[in-house]
């Protein structure tokens, strides 16, 4: 069973930091502590029993044995990936996390680049994006036709 802790303050210090930056300090953010998680960080937003109980809307564990054990400039990376999620939807008013938007395979990153990745990633969004507008357009047609009718 998991063994929440509070995080060290200098880690606390760097999420409060990197909140502030990523313009979330009016979502209530609590950082914990499990240094047998199998992730370096897991966010999860607050259920509605845990938001009443506590107030939390979202809570990051992070495996802080790990994380001490990284260069600064590593630990700001992990925490910045770990808050870029995190949204407020105002159309549903409500608190969110958003998926990782890339997902790849080291050995590919490695032969083509990070940047030729997301060009080709980029790309077939793009189609598939054309491709959903020619279809919506073409339904359009067909049903203002049997209007028409």
């Amino acid at each position: 069973m998991a063994k929440y802790e509070e995080v060290f303050t200098d880690t606390q210090d760097l999420y409060t930091r990197l909140i502030t930056n990523a313009n979330l300090e009016h979502i209530n953010i609590t950082i914990l502590a499990d240094n047998k998680a199998k992730k370096i960080t897991n966010t999860t937003k607050a259920n509605p029993l845990m938001k009443f109980r506590t107030g939390d809307d979202i809570i990051i564990v992070l495996n802080e044995k790990i994380f001490e054990q990284l260069p600064e400039d590593q630990q700001i990376i992990l925490a910045e990936e770990s808050l870029a999620g995190i949204f407020y939807n105002e159309e549903k008013e409500a608190v969110e996390i958003k998926k990782e938007d890339f997902i790849a395979f080291s050995g590919v990153i490695r032969k083509y680049g990070f940047d030729t990745i997301e060009v080709v990633r980029e790309s077939v969004k793009t189609l598939y994006a054309v491709e959903k507008q020619a279809e919506d357009e073409a339904k359009n047609a067909k049903t203002s036709k049997k209007q028409f009718s």
